[in-house]
């Protein structure tokens, strides 16, 4: 059986992928920052399946927790890892300089910093593949007719810490190639599930296939990377965005 590591599985798309891993028959590894959530997510998922899921409470923070969990956790010798860790309080804005310095510094963390030193720390005699969730961000600048308010659209670095995990993608591939580790990422569009139906209007009206993405269609292009369906594929960034990017 495949063993995953997932980080920040207990979000919107991460019990997805949690879920999702779950039905091909993985066992399942995924951290959380909080006990509670993920002691809820277990409840929901059927016995059978709960017993290959493992929940790991964890904050990223800086390289010393990155660290302790390797330390914790080499032995485990994951076979697929998703990098999926964020937070979303981040993401609120605010007027103080001081702040957005901080929020740079946690989102090139969760990025690119802890994506990096786990795909060159874990045992990488057992791992085939590496994804790195991403987002239609990282491809293109927000659109700000699309934001009630412009000025409180998508904060930069946000996209700008997104864009650097697609390159970061490239460079791993090209430099952890020759230990037969396929590293892929995709860049997704908006999400149904954490929007108001004002910004579900507009972002569909905007977006050429009419519609938000559904929770539900998180897994399968993840699962496409880490098959054998793209053997030949690595460094690549996969774009799921309804069309979002093509204009």
């Amino acid at each position: 059986m495949k063993k995953i590591l997932i980080t920040g599985g207990t979000g919107l798309l991460g019990k997805e992928m949690v879920k999702g891993f779950l039905s091909k028959k993985c066992i399942v590894y995924f951290t959380s920052t909080s006990k509670s959530k993920s002691e809820q997510f277990l409840k929901n998922i059927s016995s059978e399946l709960r017993k290959n899921c493992i929940p790991i409470v964890q904050k990223f923070e800086n390289i010393d927790d990155i660290s302790s969990f390797i330390k914790k956790n080499k032995n485990l010798n994951f076979n697929i890892l998703v990098n999926n860790a964020r937070n979303i309080t981040n993401l609120k804005l605010s007027t103080k300089n001081s702040d957005h310095y901080k929020c740079f510094d946690k989102e090139m963390f969760l990025a690119v910093y802890l994506p990096y030193f786990l795909s060159i720390k874990l045992n990488q005699k057992y791992l085939d593949n590496i994804v790195n969730i991403s987002s239609m961000y990282g491809v293109v600048s927000p659109n700000k007719n699309l934001y009630e308010d412009k000025y409180k659209s998508s904060p930069i670095y946000y996209g700008v810490s997104k864009a650097a995990e697609i390159h970061l993608t490239k460079e791993l591939a090209a430099r952890l190639s020759d230990k037969k580790i396929r590293i892929n990422s995709i860049s997704f569009g908006g999400f149904e599930g954490r929007v108001n139906k004002s910004f579900k209007k507009r972002y569909s009206k905007m977006c050429p296939l009419g519609r938000m993405l559904k929770p539900e269609e998180v897994f399968k292009p993840i699962w496409f990377l880490c098959s054998d369906q793209s053997s030949g594929a690595t460094g690549h960034n996969l774009v799921i965005d309804g069309g979002w990017t093509i204009w």
